[in-house]
């Protein structure tokens, strides 16, 4: 596979593990993720000068895991070479998942099937792959949330005036509160205790 497609894995993976873990997704793991996709393919033309893909095994995937438990950064790592793995096995040369014990070369798929790198089918993979990947990273900055809450708080609250008082801003917002009878024409105050907000209710209306 070419390395834009192994980049665009890595980051959906890294996005799906992300999300199962509860990690915070952020631009630096996103490029944390697509970086990992890539290096057992620098390795090979690094360190054996061709793509054998003998740093393409098992044992990293299992190491990246156990560094997991130390930093979250390595479950990143771990998911972006998951990614490369999988894509691997689905080509026409495989993978040698249990080198050096093992020599040979898995797939997961049948001949006629495998994708061969460069081609149209690999291209086609590699688009409907961005479409998912723009999805989950939308979905992971919660775009459309921030939207419908944007919507809805501006539908819902109403600024009737602002004050500023020694450096400090009040605003007075229109707010639906529930009373019984024996609080009419009496000033409420609502505290907000994590901000120490104070909202003052200065006129009750009953049957509003």
């Amino acid at each position: 596979m070419r390395s834009y497609t192994h980049i665009v894995t890595g980051i959906i993976f890294s996005l799906l593990i992300m999300f199962i873990s509860g990690i915070p997704v952020n631009a630096f793991y996103i490029f944390i993720a697509g970086a990992a996709a890539v290096i057992p393919d620098l390795i090979d033309y690094a360190f054996l000068a061709k793509h054998k893909r003998e740093t393409h095994n098992i044992w990293i995937l299992i190491g990246l895991i156990a560094l997991g438990f130390v930093n979250q950064i390595f479950i990143i790592v771990a998911a972006a070479y998951l990614s490369h793995l999988i894509l691997d096995l689905m080509t026409y040369h495989g993978v040698r998942l249990f080198y050096p014990f093992k020599l040979t070369n898995y797939v997961v798929m049948s001949e006629k099937n495998r994708i061969k790198t460069g081609t149209n089918r690999e291209k086609a993979l590699f688009f409907f792959l961005c479409i998912i990947m723009v999805g989950g990273v939308l979905l992971s900055y919660q775009v459309f949330s921030l939207i419908d809450s944007t919507v809805a708080s501006s539908g819902t609250t109403e600024v009737i005036g602002n004050n500023s008082t020694n450096g400090t801003a009040k605003t007075y917002i229109n707010v639906a509160v529930d009373i019984d009878e024996s609080m009419l024409n009496k000033n409420v105050s609502i505290t907000n205790g994590q901000n120490g907000t104070n909202i003052i209710v200065t006129e009750v209306n009953p049957g509003s």
